[in-house]
């Protein structure tokens, strides 16, 4: 991470260097180790769980943040 990653872009004019694609969430399982679809037993709750093994050790980041941390390719 660095400075760019950090600043606000409306305060400083950053415009240029900001990629809103890199903002949209993912949700990774640790037990799959690999990008899942999910579902959220509870609408208000935070627990999520993952559609492919049933599982609920789901990491929540936005998707460069997870294949940068988990090592995950694609």
């Amino acid at each position: 991470m660095n400075y760019k990653d950090l600043i606000n872009v409306d305060d400083f004019q950053k415009r240029e260097t900001f990629n809103e694609e890199r903002w949209d969430v993912s949700f990774y399982c640790k037990d799959c180790e690999s990008i899942v679809e999910v579902e959220r037993p509870k609408a208000n709750g935070y627990i999520f769980k993952c559609l492919v093994c049933g599982w609920e050790h789901i990491a929540i980041w936005t998707l460069a943040w997870i294949k940068e941390n988990y090592r995950v390719k694609g």
